[in-house]
């Protein structure tokens, strides 16, 4: 649960239209928490959908909110907007599906005359470091409307957005973010909130032109399976940190091997679909121009219809990593797909155990240089446990990265 502050110390903008610059002036504002209906004032979008919405600040033409739940207007906008400016640049299609799935999301809105040009979203879960839990908030979306790009007002809008996020805190808390390396103008931002990189990530690709069927996968339908299957997993990402297990069973698509009843391997499967618009260097010029046209790479890697299964929650016993393959592909078979991705801490042994012993496939050599930052901020905690944090591999749910 969210707790926000009865007051803030907050920075009202406003625009002087000669200079185009934005300046900053402090004031406080005085509010009662969120939560409370009595406090929010009740709006009606577009769409008639009615949104809890609490007004920080207005100047001239342009409010600041909290809003709930995450509206369609939010929506529209992150579908019509890539994500990515250096290096890699895509846009998501399972956009409104995916938001409207997402745990405990706070929208903070930046109106115009009452239409949406900047949105950020942040959404609250428990997470465990070394099975020690703490309250986390992430950072999901950052998206500006056309009108507002390239004028240093959605910095200023981000900058404040992770400001109230964080100030509203009490209590032991992790603030992260996950940013592309090459994506510089964003890690700039996000460390001037006071976020530092912590952990590399990397991206892991399996494909298979021709995936073959396997009938030893079972999916998770039992109450006991699950609970077998949780305490598997709590195991095996004992030592990790920003462990959480939010989207295990989505969809009940959680499938898993056993030998002699057994579990020796399984993962979580999101089914996304991508477009990919850009690819650093000329080498990703040519693969995003020339895949949609090549019979056999646009199984595995098509830039206009990159579809793919997102795995998460992957366990296997040690020295069975070529179940775990087979298990995989036995899902892209099963599913109808080529390629499957996932996403490790760098430093994570699982991540260096499937690299070692099993042959990913072809678009593994597309997506192994596509590195993210984890980007984190404390609240309250000491520096043993921050040490702690930075010091452990971190979990990765690929709903998250997608």
């Amino acid at each position: 649960m969210i707790n926000y502050p009865k007051m803030y110390a907050n920075t009202k903008l406003s625009i002087c239209k000669q200079s185009k610059r934005i300046a900053h002036k402090t004031i406080l504002y005085l509010w009662h928490p969120f939560p409370k209906k009595h406090t929010c004032s009740i709006i009606h979008l577009r769409n008639s959908m009615e949104v809890q919405k609490k007004l920080l600040f207005s100047e001239g033409e342009f409010d600041i909110s909290f809003e709930r739940p995450v509206g369609n207007d939010a929506i529209n906008l992150l579908k019509a907007n890539s994500i990515g400016n250096q290096g890699p640049v895509y846009r998501h299609l399972d956009t409104e599906e995916h938001v409207k799935n997402l745990v405990n999301p706070t929208l903070i809105s930046l109106r115009k005359k009452d239409s949406l040009v900047g949105m950020g979203v942040f959404c609250n879960l428990e997470v465990k470091v070394d099975n020690n839990p703490y309250n986390c908030f992430y950072i999901r979306y950052f998206s500006a409307a056309p009108e507002i790009r390239g004028q240093g007002f959605m910095k200023k809008f981000g900058l404040r957005a992770m400001s109230l996020i964080r100030n509203g805190q009490h209590g032991k808390t992790i603030f992260y973010a996950s940013v592309e390396a090459h994506n510089k103008s964003s890690l700039n931002v996000v460390e001037e909130a006071g976020y530092e990189p912590i952990r590399k990530i990397k991206t892991l690709g399996i494909s298979r032109f021709f995936p073959k069927q396997s009938n030893k996968i079972r999916s998770a339908q039992t109450p006991d399976e699950q609970k077998r299957i949780l305490q598997s997993l709590s195991d095996f990402y004992g030592k990790h940190s920003m462990v959480q297990f939010t989207k295990i069973f989505h969809l009940n698509d959680y499938y898993f091997i056993e030998e002699d009843g057994q579990l020796v391997a399984g993962c979580q499967i999101h089914r996304v679909h991508w477009i990919i618009k850009k690819l650093g260097g000329i080498t990703g010029k040519a693969i995003v121009a020339l895949s949609p046209y090549i019979p056999l790479i646009r199984k595995i890697f098509n830039a206009k219809k990159f579809n793919f299964l997102a795995l998460e929650g992957i366990y296997f016993v040690a020295g069975k990593e070529k179940r775990f393959l087979e298990l995989v592909e036995g899902l892209l078979a099963m599913h109808g797909f080529n390629t499957a991705l996932a996403w490790f801490d760098k430093e994570c042994p699982s991540y260096h155990a499937i690299c070692k012993n099993g042959n990913l496939g072809l678009v593994n050599l597309f997506t192994r240089k596509a590195d993210t930052y984890l980007m984190a901020s404390f609240v309250d905690m000491d520096a043993d446990e921050i040490q702690k944090v930075k010091n452990c591999p971190v979990y990765i749910s690929s709903y998250d990265f997608t």
